[in-house]
């Protein structure tokens, strides 16, 4: 039986992070060594057809932006922190996809999601990106459904991923696609993966990453953190810091982004997260430690908080431990 041949568009700009172009190409690539009657050819494409000049090197391109009409796929690598200085540069890239064939699908990696955007392909739809940069994202592009919760999101033709290395997520995704389950799940034994790794929630920090200069609700944030466990009241932790409750409350929400309460049970996610992966404490008594008499209402909010029940999670994050996995038999040497 002939092979099925998948044309991969790859779009290169100075922007670019090479790890997530990298991972592309190395993809791809090893999925052409399984052997399983699918070929992907890889086209390398920058806005005028010529080699792109990198702050790490000179990236050497195949084609231009009239290569993309013929492509099945086209992937975006991530932009790292530069998406809108490359939304800026790339004024005929981001032209070209918005008028490409939507049979043409378009798969994002993290940031590369602003390039895509910046066409209006994605106005009304869902999207992701970094859980970080989600905001930022989400402020620029006030019609997209960011999703930032999401390790990949997929409507129509259009499909976005998460941080830089959930790159390989979305190569497994648009191979499963085009190639079907059996070929993507045996590209994710080769990459040494998951075939599905789960939300981004599982890798966003619930507290503590967003910068402010609020010393108070520091010192509130602190003493939080060290009684998580406990019931705290807001007339309690409004003493401390010499203040109504409801300054408290305007502050804290202004520094934080969430209220107190919404704070501790942050915080006591996060622990429960520690425990999960670290001890072998049955569920209820993790709930006990971090605060929670009621097992269930704690599944409730972990839940919520993370896209899995506790008992996943530990199973999500423990597998690579307890299951490793086999190599497909049907793999030729590289």
């Amino acid at each position: 039986m002939d092979n099925v041949h998948h044309r991969i568009g790859v779009l290169i700009c100075r922007q670019h992070s090479l790890g997530s172009y990298g991972l592309v190409l190395d993809a791809f690539r090893m999925a052409n060594q399984l052997g399983a009657g699918h070929v992907f050819e890889l086209t390398r494409i920058s806005q005028d057809g010529q080699s792109v000049s990198h702050p790490c090197g000179s990236l050497t391109v195949d084609a231009g932006l009239d290569a993309l009409a013929g492509m099945d796929a086209v992937l975006i690598p991530s932009l790292w922190l530069d998406g809108a200085q490359a939304v800026a540069e790339q004024g005929a890239l981001v032209q070209a996809l918005s008028q490409l064939d939507t049979r043409v699908m378009v798969a994002t990696l993290c940031t590369g999601a602003y390039l895509l955007a910046a066409s209006g392909r994605l106005n009304g739809k869902p999207a992701t990106t970094h859980w970080m940069l989600a905001d930022g994202f989400q402020s620029r592009f006030p019609q997209v459904q960011v999703q930032a919760q999401n390790n990949l999101t997929h409507e129509g033709e259009l499909v976005c991923s998460g941080g830089s290395l959930a790159a390989v997520d979305v190569c497994l995704y648009v191979v499963q696609l085009l190639a079907g389950r059996d070929v993507s799940r045996n590209l994710a034994r080769l990459l040494v993966t998951d075939l599905t790794r789960g939300p981004q929630t599982l890798y966003t920090p619930p507290q503590g990453w967003r910068r402010h200069a609020d010393h108070d609700i520091h010192q509130i944030e602190a003493y939080i953190a060290q009684h998580h466990e406990q019931v705290l009241s807001l007339d309690q932790l409004a003493r401390r810091m010499h203040t109504s409750v409801r300054t408290l409350q305007r502050r804290f929400l202004a520094a934080t982004g969430m209220s107190p309460i919404q704070y501790q049970q942050a915080v006591r996610i996060d622990r429960s997260k520690d425990l999960l992966e670290s001890s072998a404490l049955p569920v209820g008594l993790v709930a006990e430690q971090v605060g929670y008499q009621d097992r269930v209402a704690f599944g409730r909010l972990f839940k919520k908080a993370t896209g899995l029940t506790p008992a996943a999670y530990r199973q999500q994050t423990t597998r690579s431990d307890t299951a490793p996995h086999r190599p497909p038999t049907n793999v030729r040497p590289g």
